[in-house]
């Protein structure tokens, strides 16, 4: 019989099952079957079908949430809104109290927001969480704080704490912040970063406090203490010495944030220590030299346009740099306890001239012109046991000629393979790995999201999880298939009114913004942020079908006597849905626009796509 089998020969089973419904059968066949897969069947298959997951505990609830937004993903199936602070609304450092958020107001144009997020554990079930979204507009900090599971529905706090459920039944407070002295179209913030896991493990913050680095385009970098539940003027905890030049970017070192890196001016990158929060903001600020600088030589002799775009941690000990218009626009740096290595380690470019047919380099003559572009975003891809590389190793980075490339540091080749859009070559201004399953990427244009599956192998032939040697030395393979494109432009009218708690959405010139930012709380979170202009948008991947959604959407389920799902009370009870178009890209050009149907409506449903989307055609 089966039960009888070694528990090896068990676990290596499980670990070839395609889906978790075929576990669940071989669970019900016995009880012994049933005990082997409550305690260790649901870890194989977590650890087998999602490696790059950061999966701890609770794997059969793990699976079930897991498991479920894959299916979203594959279906396109998401629920989206504006996101803008609402019912009570608390201003820091002094916890006045507002109930209507203004947006900022004197420029041209809308606030472009950069936007950070983090989640962590507060129980013992799966979802239990506490979800930490911040972004930026203008000058202003904008702060949600969402505390969710638990094993029942939560209620409101006491008096005080200004706190709400919200639509999903999870405990929901807002909070501004405006730096000291900080004026509008001067200060604006143009790089922030949420302090989180080995920061706050290490730093004796407790819950309550959340540790923000800003940067603005005045010059001003400096480390907030913003204590939540009391108020502290002493909210300046240190202040990054950067001699008045602009900051254009930043980013931690990833396993215990204790570097930061960030771009000054056009040409500079400085690494900073950061100094460790104990149990309160310091009475005086403290100010922090840099550990050491860089200058970055750029082609066309730093000429306008020329300029460092983004830094971004590769690994805790590798750097890397997105400049240009150059013909090798990444720079990788060396990161020790001196500082930055002297030059570059490693600089990729993004020329195809130098393959030929026989998988040969050659050497190209002086008449020939050398493409060059200008790389923005940078994002590392999660190395596990199974993955083949060590951390940092790939990564990708977005151009402003609308290509994503494959890096590899142990290729010689520039990059190991492509993803694009064949009728839309709009510049790639943002990236967002999804575990090693997918990546999405924001689009200069049309509010224009772009999404690729990673795992497909009909898509590419790398596979960067099991890269042998042999392979680096492949031609750049590219990717145009499996690709879809989402439009962040609302085709409904919503709502506008100025009522406390209700939503009020104006358009503000978002129909053709390009996505200046994108963040996922976690490598587990089926909830994706994107930042357009003047909105932030949340697009939460689950189904509204679904008879057992991802159980942090649980309790905002509201059922009938019969058991069944009331799916605009539960997914929609403000109307403030968005409904978007989408279309799948194709090398052949022919495409087809599909569009979203509002909340409930669910005739001539599409094969394999969820029940909201419609053929544009039709």
């Amino acid at each position: 019989m089966l039960q009888n089998l070694p528990f090896e020969l068990l676990s290596q089973i499980i670990s070839e099952l395609p889906n978790a419904q075929d576990l669940a059968r071989l669970s019900s066949c016995n009880k012994a079957l049933h005990a082997f897969v409550e305690k260790d069947g649901w870890k194989t298959f977590v650890q087998t079908r999602f490696p790059s997951k950061s999966v701890k505990d609770n794997w059969k609830a793990a699976a079930h949430s897991l498991t479920t937004t894959s299916r979203n993903y594959d279906r396109k199936a998401f629920i989206a809104r504006y996101l803008e602070p609402s019912n009570f609304i608390v201003k820091l450092p002094g916890r006045d109290l507002e109930n209507q958020w203004r947006k900022p107001r004197g420029q041209t144009m809308g606030y472009q927001p950069i936007i950070s997020s983090y989640e962590e554990s507060t129980g013992k079930s799966w979802d239990s969480l506490k979800q930490v979204l911040a972004w930026s507009a203008g000058s202003e900090l904008v702060i949600r704080i969402k505390e969710m599971g638990g094993g029942g529905a939560l209620k409101p706090e006491r008096r005080g704490t200004y706190s709400y459920l919200d639509h999903y039944g999870h405990r929901t407070r807002w909070f501004t912040y405006k730096p000291p002295k900080s004026v509008e179209g001067r200060d604006d913030i143009t790089t922030l970063k949420l302090m989180s896991g080995g920061y706050r493990e290490g730093s004796m913050s407790n819950s309550a406090t959340e540790h923000v680095i800003m940067g603005t385009a005045s010059g001003k970098l400096f480390l907030s203490h913003l204590e939540l539940e009391r108020s502290s003027h002493n909210t300046l905890g240190s202040v990054f010495e950067t001699s008045g030049r602009a900051v254009r970017s930043a980013d931690l070192s990833p396993t215990t944030q204790e570097l930061l890196a960030a771009s000054l001016g056009d040409s500079s990158v400085v690494l900073y220590k950061v100094p460790q929060y104990l149990y309160s903001a310091p009475e005086i600020c403290e100010s922090v030299d840099s550990l050491s600088e860089r200058s970055v030589a750029l082609d066309g002799s730093g000429g306008r346009g020329h300029r460092i775009w983004s830094t971004r941690f590769l690994s805790d000990g590798l750097l890397a740099l997105g400049l240009g218009p150059s013909s090798k626009p990444v720079h990788i740096y060396k990161v020790t306890n001196e500082g930055l290595s002297q030059e570059p380690i490693r600089k990729f470019g993004v020329d195809r001239t130098a393959w030929v047919d026989g998988l040969e380099e050659v050497t190209e003559s002086p008449d020939t012109k050398v493409k060059q572009s200008s790389i923005y975003p940078i994002v590392p891809l999660s190395a596990t046991t199974s993955s083949g590389h060590a951390q940092g190793e790939v990564f990708l980075s977005g151009g402003y000629d609308g290509i994503i490339r494959l890096h590899d540091l142990r290729s010689s080749s520039p990059y190991v393979s492509t993803y694009f859009d064949p009728t839309d070559d709009a510049s790639i201004y943002s990236l967002q790995a999804l575990g090693r399953e997918r990546i999405v990427a924001g689009s200069s244009r049309h509010s224009s999201l772009k999404f690729w599956d990673l795992r497909v192998s009909g898509g590419r032939c790398y596979h960067y999880t099991d890269l042998n040697v042999a392979e680096t030395q492949s031609r750049p393979t590219e990717s145009s298939q499996n690709g879809w494109n989402l439009f962040l432009n609302p085709r409904n009218t919503l709502q506008v009114n100025g009522g406390r708690g209700g939503p009020r959405w104006r358009r503000d010139r978002a129909t053709e913004s390009p996505v200046y930012s994108l963040s996922t709380p976690s490598s587990t979170s089926p909830t994706l942020f994107a930042g357009v202009e003047n909105n932030v948008v949340e697009l939460d991947f689950v189904s509204m079908l679904d008879k057992h959604p991802d159980p942090i959407f649980k309790n905002g389920i509201t059922r009938d006597q019969r058991g069944n799902i009331n799916v605009n009370r539960s997914w929609n009870p403000k109307g403030d849905v968005l409904n978007f178009a989408m279309y799948e890209q194709a090398k052949s050009g022919d495409l087809r626009l599909k569009t979203q149907a509002g909340v409930g409506l669910y005739q001539s449903t599409l094969k394999g796509y969820d029940e909201r989307w419609r053929d544009g055609g039709s």
